[in-house]
């Protein structure tokens, strides 16, 4: 039961059934910087794969934490942050009592009041009794704010050095690999060009080899030939 419904209990009875309103505006995005880090020092978040492995070791593609086709991705990670903030408000005294946490649970516990100026006003007169203050409902905005970034920020750096441990050596084994291609390529152009060459010169070596030995062999069988007719006329005459 959140704590407008702990409030109110006493006097209003709620249906626990009642599905909540959809279609709430969403809160504008906050670009969160990471923070600057020379990657000398290991950042973990629960999201990301430690990095720090025994040499040798990577860790299975199939636990890194890659956008894929999965439509329940987005879900999953909102869910990660509404835990992240819970915990945050459950377990950090600075968030002790009602604050924005309580406030929001509030105002979509009575989402059912169409109007968004009496929505926000009766969740807040309401929590005023547990000590809400507009101070405190804004500073403690800023601070869930404030947490979220600097989990973003842990995220996006354990990301980095992540990436860095899985991908760096890997994307200059690629890189040597195709510079090795290029070179085996130019190669193979270039002993193409020999053995055009090679044959090229073969044939007409073998063009010339042959010319000689044809001619040589029919000179010498004329020759025979000469000699022999020479012998039959001698042997004829004497």
């Amino acid at each position: 039961m959140s704590f407008l419904k702990q409030l109110l209990n006493p006097f209003v009875e709620f249906d626990e059934d009642k599905k909540p309103v959809s279609g709430a505006p969403a809160a504008a995005p906050v670009l969160v910087v990471p923070a600057a880090t020379d990657g000398s020092e290991a950042v973990h978040h629960p999201l990301i794969p430690d990095t720090q492995t025994p040499a040798g070791t990577s860790v299975p593609v199939t636990s890194l934490p890659v956008p894929a086709p999965n439509p329940d991705m987005a879900t999953e990670h909102q869910q990660y942050f509404d835990k992240l903030i819970e915990k945050a408000n459950r377990e950090n005294p600075l968030f002790a009592g009602a604050d924005y946490k309580e406030f929001t649970d509030a105002r979509r516990d009575i989402d059912d009041i169409t109007d968004e100026t009496v929505r926000y006003t009766t969740a807040f007169n309401i929590l005023k009794s547990a000590g809400l203050t507009k101070d405190k409902l804004l500073s403690s905005g800023r601070e869930y704010l404030n947490i979220i970034g600097r989990d973003l920020n842990a995220f996006q750096t354990a990301h980095a050095q992540l990436y860095k441990k899985e991908l760096e050596q890997k994307e200059l084994s690629l890189q040597t690999k195709v510079k090795e291609l290029q070179q085996l390529t130019q190669r193979l152009t270039m002993l193409k060009a020999e053995i055009n060459a090679a044959t090229q010169e073969i044939s007409q070596t073998k063009d010339i080899l042959n010319k000689t030995r044809n001619s040589f062999l029919l000179a010498g069988e004329q020759k025979q030939h000469e000699i022999e007719t020479e012998l039959k006329k001698i042997a004829g005459f004497f």
